[in-house]
């Protein structure tokens, strides 16, 4: 098992959701909970282009792409950095990885003042 944390960004994304899609949310990361660093295609993906080493989580709901970009902190713990709906959006990758990229930089700041927030960060 995996320590799954989020940031307030992914936190205020997910409490949008509409039950349907909170559901599909959750269940994907409980996978990612379970797996951790094993969880492959179809439920997470790599991004290119990003300066760490991004990934997200690939979530189907009411036939629609919603994703979430992750990555792992130091202490191996899944962070919940951003969601979004990729539907019909070319550009959605060029708006969410930077946004991605910036908020990890900031947990990594955050964690690196307080190592004890890193398992407490929401």
């Amino acid at each position: 098992m995996v320590e799954v944390i989020a940031t307030d960004e992914f936190g205020e994304w997910y409490q949008d959701l509409d039950d349907i899609d909170a559901v599909s949310v959750t269940y994907t990361v409980g996978l990612l909970e379970q797996l951790g660093v094993n969880l492959k295609r179809p439920h997470s993906g790599t991004i290119r282009n990003s300066k760490y080493a991004l990934r997200e989580l690939c979530i189907q709901s009411k036939g629609r792409p919603l994703r979430v970009f992750y990555t792992f902190d130091p202490k191996r713990q899944a962070v919940l950095l951003v969601g979004g709906d990729k539907t019909g959006d070319g550009r959605f990758y060029d708006v969410f990885v930077p946004k991605a990229e910036q908020l990890w930089e900031v947990y990594l700041a955050e964690v690196a003042d307080d190592p004890k927030r890193g398992s407490d960060h929401d």
